[in-house]
């Protein structure tokens, strides 16, 4: 029976403190809630003097020094905001003028490229012109098999004298390719062979 005793006294103890803790759980409860709300009326009265300040409203002397704090850092958090704002469209604007050179750039570089392939396209056409012009133009021979020059042509040459394979010009890009090529060697347009 002691031993019952001994248990019983032990779970009225355990019940007395679990009873004492949630006692005070609610008032600490009770204590934050309260300061949450005090905080937040405090804010509001303060808001309120504030704006009455800002407005012209005459207020207390002794609250005036607080106000008048208050209106400075409000000033200072407008000013670094306008500065923020300002160095961020200087960077926008520097961002935008370097990409607008680097579009410049790559456009230039296209046109050139461009001009050079057209330069090349015509020197390659005017090529095949004369070779096709040497080609249907036949150096007449003499009674010996020499080939006759008229006066103030060059004197007949291994490289004069030899026939030039016609070249080929691409359909797509107008480059010349070579007989016996199976692409474009300008764009890779597949040649009939």
């Amino acid at each position: 029976m002691a031993l019952l005793d001994k248990l019983n006294k032990l779970a009225k103890n355990i019940e007395d403190k679990t009873g004492d803790a949630i006692e005070l759980s609610k008032h600490s409860a009770t204590i934050t809630s309260s300061e949450h709300g005090f905080n937040s009326d405090i804010k509001k009265i303060g808001e309120f003097y504030y704006d009455f300040f800002i407005n012209g409203g005459q207020v207390e002397p002794n609250i005036l020094p607080v106000l008048q704090s208050a209106k400075a850092h409000q000033e200072a958090i407008a000013e670094a905001k306008s500065e923020i704002e300002r160095i961020n469209a200087e960077n926008a604007a520097e961002r935008e003028a370097a990409k607008a050179e680097r579009a410049a750039a790559r456009e230039a570089a296209k046109a050139e490229k461009e001009a050079a392939r057209l330069a090349e396209t015509e020197n390659a056409e005017e090529a095949v012109v004369d070779e096709e012009l040497a080609a249907e133009t036949p150096v007449p021979l003499d009674e010996t098999g020499t080939p006759e020059y008229a006066e103030g042509e060059p004197e007949a040459d291994a490289e004069n004298t030899a026939v030039v394979a016609e070249a080929n010009i691409c359909p797509s890009c107008g480059a010349a390719v070579d007989p016996g090529t199976k692409f474009c060697g300008d764009c890779g347009y597949k040649m009939e062979v």
